[in-house]
C-alpha cells in the first residue's frame, strides 16, 4: 500500500513537472538590429604615389562641421599603398559627409603634404563634397579620389 502511495505521489508529481514545463514558452531571440555602414575605397589617380595606411575616414551631419574638423564618427582605413579601404559600421540612418584625411606632420590642419579626398567632386581649392543619405540597415558604397596638398595649392580646411 505505501508502494502504491509512493508510485501514485510520484506520478502526479511527475505530471505536474511535465505540465509546468510545457506550459514554459521559451522567449524567442530577436534577430540583431540591421547594421548600417558605409564602405569604401579611397586612391591616388594612376601615376600618383603615397602611403595612404594610418589615413582617418570621418563622416560629418553638416558641411559646416566638415569645415571645422568635427566629425560625428571616424575610423581608420585598412591597407597600405595608394588604394585603401575603410568601413564605419553602427552608423545612425541620416544625412553625411565623407572625407578621407592622412595628416603626414600630425599638426591636426590640412597642410602641405597632407594626403586629402572627399566624397564629391572638385580637386583641392575647390572641393565640392556630396551629401548622401543612408536608411537603416543599409550599405552605402563610395569611391574617394585623393589628392597631395602643394605649396601652390589652396587648402579649404
Amino acid at each position: 500500500m505505501k508502494k502504491t502511495k509512493f508510485l501514485l505521489v510520484l506520478s502526479v508529481l511527475f505530471l505536474g513537472l511535465i505540465v509546468v514545463l510545457s506550459s514554459c514558452k521559451k522567449e524567442e531571440e530577436e534577430p540583431p538590429p540591421p547594421v548600417t555602414k558605409v564602405v569604401g575605397t579611397a586612391q591616388f589617380p594612376a601615376g600618383t604615389s603615397g602611403d595612404l595606411s594610418n589615413a582617418k575616414v570621418s563622416l560629418y551631419t553638416s558641411y559646416d562641421n566638415w569645415e571645422n574638423n568635427v566629425p560625428i564618427k571616424f575610423d581608420a582605413v585598412s591597407g597600405s599603398g595608394a588604394s585603401v579601404t575603410f568601413e564605419i559600421s553602427n552608423v545612425l540612418p541620416g544625412n553625411y559627409y565623407l572625407d578621407v584625411w592622412k595628416d603626414i606632420d600630425n599638426n591636426a590642419f590640412w597642410s602641405v603634404n597632407d594626403f586629402v579626398g572627399w566624397y564629391g567632386s572638385g580637386g583641392l581649392g575647390s572641393a565640392s563634397l556630396t551629401e548622401f543619405q543612408i536608411t537603416e540597415g543599409q550599405t552605402f558604397n563610395c569611391s574617394v579620389n585623393m589628392y597631395i596638398i602643394a605649396k601652390s595649392s589652396s587648402i579649404p580646411k
